[in-house]
């Protein structure tokens, strides 16, 4: 069949509450701080799942054709740790179940990057994604990537894959801005050496050009963890509780200095004035939602559907 074939699994597995298979949790009884014991166990799961799917489609005779692309969508969260609280889940089988952490959602580690999830520093947003398939070309594979890319360019990528135009008609009639996507397969199969993406908006605080950030505001989960954390000595001194202004905008340069140790606005001002002014002109085309609350919304979601959550409104 030459018809085109798209499949998206979205595992929820790396996310709160932290629970993983007993016989999983087993292999990693090594590490005492449960979060941490737990959340290996997690990934371990996802691990397996990878194989079973990849195996799947070797035995259907598709993996030569199929890109396989896994990408994570935040760094981890580094927020607050503590002992592993299961009164919330006593509605549960216990017996057997292994450790349940349901009242925080620590467990990562984002060394040697600064932060994690829901902050704008590399830790938060520059995350672990790979390409696998007998669709890539031999030449780039077992290859590494370090130009830019951001999970919305997978859209115009799959577009170009598939031989659709993503251009968006319905939003533009509606005055929408145009999709912010970028086809990068020509990057990603080695026909061109040349980056497509040379910024990104992370939001209205947060600015990636070339190899500078610009950070606006109030930073949380500003802090570094080591190579082993959380670990037993994390509880009161999280990542997570670190903050920092940058109120006065901050500058990194996140291609020679990652970890975003030193603060370089005072050293390249001309720059942090540039990046402002299209920090300015970029936050202007955030669509910004009507966020009042219908009394109907709730209601609406748990009945139309029966027992499903869903849309309320077409």
């Amino acid at each position: 069949d030459d018809e085109p074939l798209f499949l998206f699994y979205a595992p929820r597995i790396a996310h709160y509450p932290l629970q993983a298979p007993p016989e999983y949790q087993e292999e990693f009884m090594h590490i005492k701080e449960p979060h941490r014991r737990v959340y290996s166990a997690m990934v371990k799961v996802l691990d397996d799942q990878i194989k079973w799917l990849s195996n799947a489609f070797k035995e259907a005779g598709l993996w030569d054709d199929t890109l396989m692309v896994l990408s994570s969508d935040n760094g981890g969260f580094v927020g607050g740790v503590a002992e592993c609280d299961e009164i919330e889940a006593s509605w549960m089988p216990k017996v057997g179940n292994g450790t349940s952490c349901f009242n925080l959602e620590s467990g990562a580690n984002n060394y040697p990057l600064r932060g994690g999830k829901y902050s704008s520093f590399e830790g938060g947003i520059r995350v672990n994604a790979f390409l696998s398939g007998g669709y890539i070309p031999e030449t780039v594979r077992g290859t590494q990537q370090e130009n830019m890319v951001t999970i919305s360019d997978w859209y115009a990528t799959f577009c170009a894959l598939a031989g659709v135009d993503p251009f968006d008609a319905k939003a533009a009639k509606a005055g929408l801005p145009p999709v912010d996507s970028i086809n990068l397969w020509p990057l990603l199969s080695g026909s061109n050496t040349t980056a497509p993406r040379a910024e990104y908006l992370v939001n209205a605080n947060a600015l990636v050009k070339d190899n500078w950030k610009l950070l606006k505001g109030r930073q949380v989960n500003s802090g570094w963890a080591g190579p082993r954390y959380p670990n037993v000595t994390s509880a009161g001194n999280e990542v997570g509780h670190v903050q920092l202004d940058c109120s006065e905008s901050c500058l990194f340069d996140v291609a020679n200095d990652p970890s975003e140790y030193e603060n370089v606005a005072s050293k390249h001002p001309d720059i942090v004035a540039q990046l402002e002014a299209r920090l300015k002109e970029l936050s202007a085309t955030i669509i910004k939602k009507d966020k009042t609350k219908d009394p109907l919304c709730d209601e609406t979601a748990r009945t139309k559907w029966g027992g499903f959550l869903g849309p309320w409104i077409e």
